[in-house]
């Protein structure tokens, strides 16, 4: 079911809208343990599990350089592990020793100065809280 579910995923992503211009809306993610080229598309609800601790990432800074920072962990409800996210999501408070579900959505949105397509998810809604 779960590949089931993952195949339908990456059809949706491979079959989105193509453009004619130059721009980049494709971002490499790890799906199932496998680097996965995914297309950024705007998605208007999609539920995902936060962890109650965050964990050390790697994150580019703005003059290109790769710095240590603590990002956020999440999974979608059918993933096995969690995945770091190296932004924020936008509406969203986190507070540590909580884990939460939340219903978020995507919006692709071209970095400034670029022709690079980033994802940025934004808080609908809090559907749980719980305490660890």
């Amino acid at each position: 079911m779960k590949k089931l579910a993952l195949a339908a995923l990456a059809t949706t992503f491979a079959l989105s809208a193509c453009s004619t211009m130059d721009v980049v809306d494709e971002r490499t993610m790890v799906v199932e343990g496998q680097p996965t080229n995914v297309k950024v598309v705007n998605i208007s609800s999609f539920d995902v599990e936060v962890a109650p601790r965050k964990a050390v990432c790697d994150v580019t800074a703005t003059d290109g350089s790769v710095v240590e920072s603590s990002c956020i962990q999440y999974r979608q409800m059918h993933q096995k592990n969690f995945t770091t996210l190296s932004g924020n999501i936008q509406g969203f408070t986190y507070e540590p020793n909580y884990r939460y579900v939340l219903d978020v959505r995507q919006e692709a949105v071209r970095a400034e100065g670029s022709n690079v397509v980033q994802p940025v998810w934004i808080l609908n809604e809090v559907v749980s809280k719980t305490a660890e």
